[in-house]
């Protein structure tokens, strides 16, 4: 006989990811709010680092060594850099009010969602209502999703946490080295990047309600990152060894990653995999609750048996034991043996 099972599961009816306009702010990334690494290499060292290891220079590292027969550098104001290349890697981009996002800043077809909820940097949209407005009777008919127009629309402003990595050369007092300068930004600080942004997908799939469960429309936000007219100069009041700050236009091109999901009834040939009840213990503990012992090794027969036999002079006749488990030498003393029954496992002597 063929057991079908039947569970709730959430299925994806949209995954679309979409870009607003770019947004352009002025940042100056210093010690004070970025944790700075500079790495220096040979000209000719293709990216390698110094064999003498002083190829690092941070304000954990000694660069008090020569590297190939060159001096070392040390940061100063009378170093140039020339960068060639900027990378910027956003790790978090988000609101930087959370709650000033409302159900009126997201709209389906020109009408407001239900409700927005926020969790875990992850906006949830209902539509429970929404659904009886939007819904195309032609595409319930086929039990086909509606396509819908979806919008949201100024939102902003903007908290971003992010790496900037900066490669070049650097020229101080006849010397000319490689360099790569890596900013992150430190715990707790955000990059505030001011400005609105409109977020438009022509074409997400909406389900139709289904058993009073309708679709939920999530959605988050990320960024990608650019950085024009980098420019490093030397910081005299950060104190450091590396105390330098970075200048530049940071770019930032918001992203937002939307889901279309709902609940949904699967049926599956499925079996449900045995798995020891979490009272088992307990169980053990207190003898007799889980049943008594049906000698055939069920899962009823949990409860250990043992006897443990005192050693004292062999008696004329052998006396058996109580629960069997004890043997008498032929001569002398008699020895303390115990038993244990492990269920499916026999029996351990």
């Amino acid at each position: 006989m063929n057991c079908e099972s039947m569970v709730y599961l959430n299925k994806v009816f949209s995954d679309l990811r979409v870009k607003s306009c770019p947004l352009m702010t002025g940042i100056t990334a210093d010690s004070a709010n970025f944790n700075q690494q500079l790495t220096f290499y040979d000209a000719n060292s293709s990216g390698k680092d110094c064999s003498c290891d002083c190829g690092c220079c941070s304000c954990s590292c000694n660069c008090n060594c020569s590297c190939g027969g060159a001096m070392p550098l040390e940061p100063d104001e009378d170093m140039n850099f020339v960068i060639e290349s900027t990378e910027v890697v956003i790790g978090d981009f988000d609101l930087a009010d959370p709650a000033g996002l409302s159900s009126c800043n997201v709209t389906v077809d020109g009408m407001p969602v239900d409700g927005l909820d926020f969790f875990n940097e992850r906006y949830m949209a209902g539509t429970n209502n929404l659904m009886s407005k939007v819904s195309d009777c032609t595409c319930m008919e086929k039990g086909l999703p509606t396509k819908a127009y979806l919008l949201i629309c100024n939102v902003g402003n903007w908290n971003a946490r992010l790496t900037i990595a900066v490669r070049g050369s650097v020229f101080s007092c006849g010397s000319c080295k490689r360099f790569k300068l890596v900013m992150t930004t430190k715990d707790g600080y955000y990059v505030n990047v001011p400005g609105l942004s409109t977020f438009a997908a022509s074409s997400i799939c909406l389900p139709c309600t289904t058993g009073g469960i309708a679709p939920v429309i999530n959605f988050s936000f990320h960024a990608d990152g650019n950085l024009l007219n980098p420019e490093i100069t030397y910081d005299p009041q950060s104190g450091g060894q590396c105390g330098l700050r970075l200048t530049g236009c940071l770019i930032t091109e918001p992203i937002a990653e939307i889901q279309v999901t709902r609940q949904t009834l699967f049926r599956t040939n499925a079996e449900s995999v045995s798995v020891p009840c979490d009272d088992l213990d307990k169980c053990r503990e207190n003898a007799g609750i889980c049943g008594e012992d049906d000698g055939f090794g069920s899962a009823n027969s949990i409860r250990n048996k043992c006897c443990e036999c005192e050693e004292k002079p062999a008696p004329p006749q052998p006396e058996p034991s109580a629960c069997g488990c004890c043997t008498t030498p032929g001569t002398g003393a008699r020895k303390s043996i115990s038993c244990q029954y492990n269920g499916f496992n026999g029996f351990n002597f």
